[in-house]
């Protein structure tokens, strides 16, 4: 049986008995939802800005996610089943239109700017079928739209598209099909004119530089700062997977295999009795949207009598989501390895001998090891009158020989 609830002012968090439920800030401005149906969910960050926007859910089971920080307005339609997950910092100037029917989902990657009059298009909004086969012809499909992706006014996306991320569409331009990341795409129908492009917020008219010419005149955001490259898995961002972490939260899985970890030496040396080194060391498929004690890393000393351990620290760094992305579900960047406040590892209760050095990547009570390997390692040596320290490469696996001198 079908009932409505109209023009639901958003104010704080909301339920009813039939399923229906809003997990939202209080104080948004002009925000309203219609439920018509059963087991819909809307989920609104904390520190968003949306203002001025319908939510409507016409049908049963859809879920509509809605990032941090930005600032939407017009409306946005989730038909039956489907799910529209839009990440955090998307802004537009004026309203958008965006709808998705028939357990079609929509991502929007964070980052993303619209303009004026976009609309974002999973369905035709009507049925069309060949006469000879009575078969449908436009069925509904899925839209992925990667992070920091720039929508000139009056374009619109239809189902199906796939859009790689740093990414412009342009004016009144309209998009089917899949394009790739860091290109200019214009037309109607649109494709690719231009590939290795990056593009930055400031508007050229409101801002100085008043005219340019070149990067260096402004400061410029690195990371959306890539080269095009070809069947390049598209990376959303860290918004749309911590999105996906609020309605899904992680729950351990039995199953290792699922996961698996990924190593990575920048550098490492000897400085007196300490080890410094500078890495990643994650688990990819491992949803973490932010850091948690439960993910741990060490640094292992092994030989044929023995194992010692040394906890490492974590650091930030956003680059290292998109370097491991592989189209695997990796969602946190404090995935670098290094010595806790960066004051090296103490090796003085480590027992003379040579060790093989390894990784391991524990998460809760899942545990993997890895070699730590190198293939331009430079060779670390130290030693004082007591004792001769050397780090070293052998079939680019690294190891650590200690000698105390008064033993020889």
């Amino acid at each position: 049986m079908k009932y409505t609830v109209a023009n639901i002012n958003v104010d704080g968090d909301y339920s009813d008995d039939k399923g229906n439920l809003i997990v939202a800030p209080k104080n948004l401005h002009n925000v309203t939802v219609n439920f018509v149906g059963d087991n819909n969910k809307l989920i609104i960050a904390d520190t968003s800005k949306i203002r001025n926007i319908n939510f409507d859910f016409p049908s049963h089971n859809a879920v509509i996610l809605i990032g941090k920080n930005g600032n939407l307005s017009g409306q946005i339609r989730a038909g039956y089943s489907c799910h529209i997950n839009i990440g955090d910092n998307v802004t537009c100037t004026d309203k958008i239109y965006i709808t998705s029917a028939e357990k079609t989902k929509i991502i929007i990657g964070d980052d993303c700017m619209f303009a004026t009059g976009n609309q974002i298009r999973s369905d035709d909004a009507h049925a069309i079928y060949d006469v000879n086969s009575g078969e449908r012809v436009n069925k509904s499909k899925d839209i992925i739209i990667g992070e920091h992706v720039w929508f000139a006014f009056n374009s619109v996306v239809l189902s199906g598209s796939q859009i790689g991320e740093g990414s412009v569409v342009g004016f009144a331009s309209i998009v089917k099909g899949k394009y790739l990341n860091n290109c200019i795409i214009i037309g109607a129908p649109a494709r690719a004119t231009k590939y290795n492009i990056a593009w930055e917020r400031p508007h050229v008219m409101l801002s100085e530089p008043w005219i340019r010419t070149h990067q260096n005149q402004i400061k410029s955001k690195k990371e959306y700062w890539n080269k095009t490259i070809e069947n390049k898995p598209i990376y959303v961002g860290q918004g749309v997977f911590h999105n996906i972490h609020k309605l899904n939260p992680f729950e351990e899985s039995t199953n290792k295999t699922k996961y698996h970890p990924y190593v990575e030496l920048y550098y490492m040396f000897l400085q007196k009795n300490r080890i410094y080194l500078k890495g990643i060391a994650a688990i990819i498929g491992i949803p973490c949207p932010e850091y948690s004690p439960c993910i741990k890393n060490y640094l292992l000393f092994i030989n044929e009598s023995s194992c010692h351990s040394k906890q490492l620290a974590k650091f930030s760094d956003p680059n290292i989501s998109r370097k491991l992305f592989n189209g695997d579900y990796i969602s946190y960047d404090k995935a670098g390895m290094l010595s806790f406040r960066n004051e090296g590892l103490s090796i003085d209760d480590i027992p003379d001998g040579t060790y093989r050095l390894q990784i391991k990547l524990t998460f809760n009570k899942l545990e993997y090891y890895s070699e730590l390997k190198s293939e331009d390692f430079k060779e670390s040596f130290y030693q004082n009158d007591e004792l001769i320290l050397k780090l070293y490469v052998i079939q680019n696996n690294v190891y650590f020989e200690k000698i105390t001198k008064t033993l020889l």
